[in-house]
C-alpha cells in the first residue's frame, strides 16, 4: 500500500488519503470520504474491496478514499466541493439542506442505523433515563452520534444542554480510558468504533432509544451540481459499492484479509486466530445492516424510513416543519446502479479463497 498523502485543497487537518493506488489516468480525480479516519474492516465495501476487485478500474472511474472526522466536517466538504461522495447519517444530510445546502443522497447504505449508545456495566448504566445528571462522551462534538444522542436524551425528558454534559473523548484506547476514569459515564459512537473496544475486551451495555429499529444508518451523498454533470459517472462508482457490499456479505473473512493487505494498521496484533476472530466483530457491526430487505434494490432509498427520521427531528425542533424530506434525496440512478449480476458475484465471492 502507498504511503498516505494529502490533498492540499482540503482545509480538513483529520483528512487523509488511504488506498489511493495507482490508478490509469481518467478525466477526474473522485475522492470517497467516510466520515472516520478508522477505516475499518467494516468498511470495506467502500475502501479496499472495490480496489481489490478492480471494480473502479473497470468501470473507468478514479476514486480515492479519504478519511474525514465527523460527519459534520464530511457533510462541509461535499457542500464545498472538496470532496466527490461522502457516506453519513440522513440527520447530517436533512440539517445541511434545511439551511440551504445543495446536498442529495444518492444511495441508502445502512439500513439500520450505525449510531450506539453504551456505558461499561460496571457503570450500573442500563437505559437512558440513568444519564440524567451525567457526562455524555463522544468520539468528536462534530460527528453524527451526538445529534443521535441529544434526541435520544430528548426522547427520555432529558435536556442535552442542561441536564448533561458533553466531553469529547476520541476513540478506542482514549475513549476506553475515559470512561474507565469516569471522565465520561456513556459513550455515543458509531458501531465499528464500539466493536473495536468490544474486541479490545471492553464489557459495555448498549441501550436504544424506542424508535431505534426506524432509523436509517448511512447514505451516500453528493453534491446536487456534480449529480447533474455526472450522473453516468456516480452510478458507475456506487455500482461498485454495490458489488462490493455483496461480495463482503458473502466472504467475510476474505473480505478482512483483503482489508488488512491493503490497510495492515487495521489488523489486530497477537494470533492470528484471535485476530480474524476480533476483525468479525467489527466486520458484523457494520455489515448486518447492509443488507437489503425484500423487494429493495440495492441503494434505494425508502421514503418511509426518511420521513420516520424527519418526524423524529421535527419533534425535537430539529428540522422545521415544512421541511421537504423528499428533496434529500434521489433514486434517479437505482436502475443503473443495480445493472450487474448479482449471482455472479456471489459465485465469485464464495469461490476466492
Amino acid at each position: 500500500m502507498p504511503s498516505p498523502k494529502r490533498f492540499p485543497s482540503m482545509p480538513i487537518a483529520a483528512a487523509i488519503v488511504v488506498f489511493a493506488g495507482a490508478s490509469p489516468a481518467y478525466a477526474q480525480k473522485l475522492i470517497f470520504s467516510p466520515t472516520t479516519t478508522a477505516i475499518t474492516v467494516g468498511h470495506a465495501a467502500h475502501s479496499s474491496l472495490p480496489k481489490y476487485m478492480k471494480c473502479w478500474e473497470k468501470e473507468g472511474v478514479d476514486v480515492d478514499v479519504v478519511g474525514i472526522q465527523g460527519a459534520t466536517a464530511g457533510m462541509q466538504q461535499i457542500a464545498a466541493k472538496n470532496v466527490t461522495f461522502a457516506n453519513l447519517g440522513p440527520e447530517v444530510l436533512m440539517m445541511a439542506r434545511a439551511k440551504g445546502a445543495k446536498v442529495k443522497s444518492v444511495y441508502t447504505y445502512s439500513r439500520s442505523t450505525i449510531y450506539r449508545a453504551v456505558a461499561l456495566k460496571s457503570s450500573g448504566i442500563r437505559k437512558t433515563e440513568d444519564l440524567r445528571g451525567k457526562t455524555m462522551g463522544a468520539i468528536a462534538m462534530s460527528t453524527g452520534a451526538v445529534p443521535y444522542g441529544r434526541q435520544m436524551l430528548q426522547a427520555a425528558k432529558i435536556d442535552p444542554d442542561k441536564d448533561v454534559k458533553w466531553l469529547a473523548i476520541g476513540e478506542g484506547a482514549q475513549a476506553m480510558l475515559a470512561l474507565k476514569r469516569g471522565d465520561a459515564d456513556a459513550w455515543f459512537a458509531w458501531d465499528t468504533a464500539v466493536a473495536q473496544l468490544q474486541a479490545a475486551g471492553a464489557d459495555l451495555v448498549q441501550f436504544n432509544p424506542p424508535y431505534f429499529d426506524d432509523l436509517i444508518g448511512n447514505v451516500i451523498v453528493v453534491h446536487e451540481d456534480f449529480l447533474a454533470a455526472n450522473k453516468a459517472t456516480v452510478a458507475k462508482a456506487l455500482r461498485c459499492i454495490a458489488q462490493s457490499t455483496i461480495y463482503g456479505l458473502t466472504n467475510p473473512e476474505k473480505t478482512i484479509r483483503v482489508h488488512w493487505q491493503q490497510c495492515p494498521a487495521t489488523k489486530p496484533e497477537g494470533d492470528e486466530k484471535i485476530a480474524m476472530e476480533k476483525a468479525l466483530l467489527v466486520f458484523e457491526s457494520r455489515f448486518s445492516g447492509y443488507s437489503t430487505p425484500k423487494g429493495v434494490k440495492w441503494g434505494e432509498n425508502l421514503e418511509s424510513q426518511w420521513r420516520g427520521v424527519a418526524k423524529l427531528m421535527q419533534a425535537e425542533n430539529l428540522l422545521p416543519a415544512d421541511f421537504d424530506v423528499t428533496a434529500s434525496y434521489t433514486n434517479e440512478l437505482i436502475d443503473e446502479i443495480n445493472k450487474f449480476d448479482a449471482a455472479a458475484v456471489v459465485a465469485a465471492a464464495k469461490a476466492d479463497k
